[in-house]
């Protein structure tokens, strides 16, 4: 049975002001195990915003616990809230959130090096990979003005997932997409998920994103509720996973790994990061080398 990626128990958010309590979230209960793609879907505040908050660490809930690649994030200081979210969590959002005077590289580079992890030229080793897993080799120095919308949501997904996050968390990922790139940047979702095992979690008011889905869930007044699996991936998505480029990535994807799981072991002989953190790092790493070392077999 697989891991467990993100965990939310008795989850609750309560706002307040001088004249009211405002309970967004009434007590949630989410396990995502790793190699999910799970869809969150819900009107205008529902609540899967906050939520999505509380799951990457962004903001606390007011009641609860939440549990990212087996680590109890819910107590940590805003430090190191920090250094978990740039290692286990990816973050994609509708606005893509790229740094301007950035090149396509830099921003992928970012998190890598803002981790303490990686040098200089594992991080641009890590990033120029990442960038050709999502379909932008030749691009890697061209600035987000460069670059259409479709292509700038590639590179914020290639730099939420550059770093091998636990769990990668995307906000309405398609809301600033014309429908051709929508779809596009869909597919690549779903395929970065079905042939490299990453765990996604999409939140969204789209019931379309279902269909790729590997569990749904409805939220609605602060609770959630499962629903039943949507269709199975268009044939586009099927040729993707099977084709004859599949191979290829996934040993890119094995080789970036294998450069985190050095710098984790790295960080951990010299003592720079919490000794329970990299452990669990280290185990959720070995797991998935592990299935891509199968899947290449």
């Amino acid at each position: 049975m697989s891991e467990e990626a993100l965990v939310l128990k008795d989850v609750k958010k309560v706002y307040r002001t001088q004249t009211e309590e405002v309970q967004v979230l009434k007590g949630i209960n989410l396990t995502i195990r790793e190699g999910e793609l799970a869809v969150i879907m819900g009107p205008s505040g529902s609540g899967k915003s906050t939520l999505l908050s509380i799951a990457g660490g962004l903001d606390k809930p007011t009641e609860g616990r939440v549990v990212v690649g087996g680590v109890d994030i819910t107590d940590m200081s805003e430090e190191e809230l920090a250094k978990i979210r740039a290692r286990k969590i990816g973050f994609v959002f509708q606005s893509f959130n790229l740094v301007r005077n950035f090149t396509a590289l830099e921003n992928v580079m970012a998190p890598l090096i803002f981790t303490g992890l990686y040098t200089w030229k594992e991080a641009a080793e890590i990033a120029s990979k990442m960038l050709e897993v999502v379909g932008l080799k030749g691009h890697e120095h061209k600035f987000p003005g460069q670059l259409s919308g479709g292509q700038q949501q590639r590179v914020a997904i290639a730099r939420a997932l550059a770093p091998g996050p636990d769990v990668v968390l995307m906000d309405e990922p398609t809301g600033s997409l014309d429908v051709d790139s929508a779809v596009r940047v869909l597919g690549l979702v779903k395929w970065l998920n079905e042939a490299l095992g990453q765990t996604i979690v999409i939140v969204t008011h789209n019931p379309e994103l279902s269909e790729l889905a590997t569990r749904t869930f409805y939220i609605r007044g602060g609770l959630i509720y499962e629903q039943p699996p949507g269709q199975i991936l268009a044939e586009r998505i099927k040729e993707l996973k099977g084709g004859a480029g599949s191979r290829e990535l996934k040993s890119l994807q094995l080789s970036m790994l294998k450069v985190k799981l050095e710098a984790l072991e790295r960080a951990a002989s010299r003592g720079v990061a919490d000794p329970g953190v990299i452990e669990a790092e280290l185990k959720a790493l070995e797991r998935r080398i592990s299935r891509l070392e199968k899947l290449l077999a």
